[in-house]
């Protein structure tokens, strides 16, 4: 059979809307979750627990006799009412029934004997079911009741050996105090790491309803007033709390011993450190084989490009080699063809009419077959049949070639005469410097030092005291005669000075000598040698030109000996090239230094 609903219009939008939690189920749930006892409709319902029977209650007569009333607290309760075996696990209904059992039993009205001790025994009796018939009395003498076994095992080799005979019990009696009913217990070698994990954590996270409600010590029914009672109430509370305290650091200590010699914890342990470093060692053989093929790729990188630059290499140079034979080539082709028109220009005399102009000629042809191409030659050498065709050539190129010389003189004169311009202020200012002057400017310049406070003022002062030529030196002055005296090329201002003294030096000698040669009649030239000869100073800083087997032991010199060597290099240098001295090498060194900078300063 077959239905057709019909469906109109659309559905709503679905909405949250809370549902509070009630009725029998729920808290039957409740009851369960939390281990509590059943009272009616209770969680331990007939149904779900069998039900104590007359013959499981066991009258200990000789024990209930030997009670006091008075000490009510100190007795057992579960004893008393004849449940001994099932004490914490009893219901409210065991209670109840062991109750009227032992009432119709042990009524005083029933009793034969001492009647004062029945009536203690009764009252006893009494006292336990009342503390027992409620879940708050049950659950506060259970906390504390004085057959539960508190013990720790320590953590020692027997323990750990027979793990699971020593924590077993242990687990499964702390279990009862658990909130969550639901409780992981100890388990077994074969549970998986996730097991024994979630045994952990829920044994370190445990929640216990334990509490010491029934060893307060002071009574606050007892209390006289309202003050009275908080007082006792702030001190038992105070003492629920440290019990309490105690209590959980019981549990914990329980839980770590366990975990201590747990012996799943120290295979997982191993079996985590194995996987750990086989993980490592993989790690690390991947980084070395990484590294392995990074070093091969650099390997082929290199080598592709040491053959790429080898085979630049060779490719310039068979270019250069290809060029330079070109260029050969084309020099061999030019002075082919400039021969032809110099023989050609010299048969015919040069095109000069007058023999004079000839020397003249000779040289603007040289100059001009320098600076004519090829093509220009061959062009020339083509008309060598035909004389007045070549000459008419011949002397256009030259006029040509005279007419762009005589340009490029003419603008050298304007760049020079530009360049005179320009430093005429510097040369003015220089001028006025005698070479005494100059002398006494080294002197300042060396005893005033750069750092000086106002040292070219300080200089300028200085010059102005000691010349006899002028006066009127300022820092100007001084800055730019020094400038231009450090610009020289290969010279500085103890050489200049040196160099001016020396000349001056040979000028008195030379005077003197003459004086002496026109008074006695001397050879001139043979006193002057003596004279220069005599005189130390002057050999000393006449300059003689070096020598190319000097300048080739300089430079074997500073090959052999670097910088490294330290102070004594140039001493040993000096050793080294034997007819020259340790400044004089110095001074050489730097000239050629001087000179090597210079010419990279013109290109």
């Amino acid at each position: 059979m077959t239905f057709t609903v019909d469906v109109r219009g659309t559905l709503s939008p679905p909405a949250t809307a809370f549902v509070y939690p009630f009725g029998l189920a729920y808290f039957n749930y409740q009851c369960s979750r939390y281990n509590l006892a059943d009272q009616e409709g209770g969680a331990d319902s007939e149904d779900e627990k069998e039900q104590l029977s007359e013959s499981d209650i066991v009258i200990d007569v000789k024990y209930i006799k030997s009670l006091e009333a008075k000490d009510w607290k100190e007795q057992d309760h579960y004893r008393v009412l004849g449940i001994p075996n099932l004490r914490v696990k009893a219901s409210t209904k065991d209670v109840k029934k062991a109750y009227k059992y032992m009432v119709l039993k042990c009524h005083p009205d029933k009793s034969q004997g001492n009647t004062k001790v029945d009536e203690e025994a009764f009252t006893c009796i009494q006292k336990a079911y009342e503390q027992l018939c409620v879940i708050d009395g049950k659950r506060a003498y259970d906390s504390v009741d004085p057959d539960f076994d508190d013990d720790v095992p320590n953590v020692t080799e027997h323990n750990k050996q027979n793990f699971y005979k020593v924590f077993g019990p242990v687990i499964e009696r702390n279990a009862q105090w658990s909130i969550n009913k639901n409780v992981p217990m100890l388990g077994s070698e074969s549970d998986e790491i996730d097991y024994v994990n979630d045994f952990y954590n829920f044994w370190y996270d445990f929640k216990s309803w334990r509490e010491y409600s029934y060893l307060d010590e002071e009574e606050r029914d007892k209390a006289d007033c309202k003050e009275e009672r908080r007082y006792l109430d702030k001190l038992n509370k105070q003492e629920r709390v440290r019990r309490k305290k105690e209590e959980m650091t019981r549990m914990r200590q329980i839980v770590d011993n366990c975990y201590a010699c747990d012996p799943r914890i120290k295979a997982f342990n191993e079996d985590r450190k194995k996987r750990k470093l086989e993980a490592k060692l993989a790690k690390q053989e991947a980084y070395r084989q990484e590294q392995e093929a990074l070093r091969l790729q650099k390997e082929e990188e290199e080598r592709i490009r040491k053959e790429e630059e080898e085979k630049r290499i060779q490719q310039e140079k068979e270019k250069a080699e290809a060029e330079k034979k070109e260029r050969q080539k084309q020099n061999k082709l030019l002075k082919g063809e400039r021969k032809k028109v110099r023989d050609f220009v010299k048969n015919n005399k040069y095109f000069c009419k007058n023999e004079d102009n000839v020397v003249k000629a000779m040289e603007n042809m040289e100059v001009l077959l320098q600076g004519l191409a090829i093509d220009d030659l061959k062009q020339l050498n083509s008309l060598n049949k035909n004389v007045n065709e070549f000459s008419k050539v011949y002397n256009t190129f030259m006029t040509s070639h005279l007419e762009a010389q005589e340009t490029k003189t003419k603008e050298n004169l304007i760049k020079a005469k530009q360049s005179q311009e320009q430093h005429k202020d510097q040369n003015i200012s220089s001028d006025k410097f005698s070479p005494q002057d100059i002398a006494i400017l080294v002197k300042a310049v060396k005893i005033y030092p750069p750092g000086t406070v106002n040292r070219w003022n300080t200089i300028a002062e200085y010059l102005n005291q000691h010349s006899a030529v002028c006066k009127s030196y300022v820092s100007k002055d001084i800055i730019q005669k020094v400038k231009n005296l450090q610009s020289k090329e290969g010279d500085d201002l103890k050489t200049k000075v040196n160099e001016q003294a020396f000349d001056n030096f040979e000028k008195s000698q030379k005077q003197r000598i003459d004086g002496v040669v026109a008074g006695g009649g001397i050879s001139s030239k043979d006193t002057m040698n003596s004279a220069l000869i005599d005189t130390p100073d002057a050999a000393k800083k006449k300059k003689l030109p070096w020598s190319a087997e000097e300048q080739k032991l300089l430079e074997e010199g500073l090959k052999r000996f670097p910088q490294s060597v330290g102070p004594q290099r140039w001493d040993e240098i000096a050793k080294l090239v034997g007819s020259r001295s340790k400044k004089d090498c110095m001074r050489r060194y730097k000239d050629l230094v001087e000179q090597i900078k210079a010419k990279k300063a013109k290109q």
